[in-house]
């Protein structure tokens, strides 16, 4: 006759093993799904942090090309129109509204300084400042304007006509 060793232990703890069966679960917890979900949300954070910081640098990049764009229009202006050179010295302060005098084809100081103030109001924004000096021969260019951080930059470029 076969007997069947069940090596001393009480019939509770045998039905137990075969209900809930002899190897150990594994597989996530929710507490484990709360914490990588976390996790991930972190980091999607700092990539859009990264990505707006991209985009703001980007904008200030594009400012600097236009203002320095500006700044070698203007020379070229006074440079062409050597005879009324003087003229050209100015204070401007970039308004809400679209200036208007720009007319295509005419070579005066007004003129020029009139489609040159057009060009400053599209390019930079407004409340921007762009000053035209003349002192001992030099001419220098100084625009300024406020980046979206709210800090002000200023570019100066110099020459003689």
């Amino acid at each position: 006759m076969n007997t069947i060793n069940y090596r001393h232990q009480p019939l509770s703890r045998r039905r137990s093993k075969a209900v809930n069966g002899s190897c150990s679960q594994s597989g996530f917890t929710l507490l484990e799904v709360l914490v990588a979900m976390l996790v991930l949300a972190v980091g999607l954070l700092g990539v859009a942090a990264m990505q707006m910081r991209g985009l703001q640098y980007s904008h200030d990049a594009y400012l600097r090309s236009q203002v320095s764009l500006l700044a070698y229009d203007i020379a070229d202006r006074i440079r062409l129109n050597k005879a009324n050179a003087s003229s050209y010295a100015t204070t401007y302060t970039v308004p809400a509204t679209a200036p208007t005098g720009c007319v295509v084809n005419s070579v005066t100081a007004a003129n020029d300084l009139a489609c040159w103030h057009r060009q400053v109001f599209d390019a930079i924004p407004p409340g921007s400042r762009a000053d035209i000096t003349l002192a001992s021969g030099e001419y220098t260019v100084e625009l300024e304007w406020q980046n979206r951080d709210g800090t002000t930059r200023t570019i100066e470029y110099t020459f003689i006509p």
